[in-house]
């Protein structure tokens, strides 16, 4: 049985956030580019991902209910 990858990237400010599932197993990564600034000393650590986090091993059912808390609070937000 082969398992279709699905994949979506999304930008918000100095964020690249990485969804995928390939079956019943995904990840989430978040990079946070502006944590380093070109400018400051630091830009190596951020060259060496220190800039990014990653959830990885969520199933599919993890992301489901991510899913679920993300519309909740902006359904309650209003």
């Amino acid at each position: 049985m082969k398992h279709k990858l699905a994949q979506r990237q999304v930008v918000s400010g100095h964020h690249d956030i990485h969804v995928s599932l390939v079956g019943n197993i995904g990840s989430i990564s978040i990079s946070d580019n502006g944590l380093y600034p070109d400018e400051d000393s630091r830009t190596h650590r951020r060259d060496l991902g220190f800039n990014t986090m990653m959830v990885p091993l969520m199933t599919r059912e993890d992301l489901k209910d991510l899913q679920i808390a993300i519309e909740e609070v902006l359904k309650n937000s209003k």
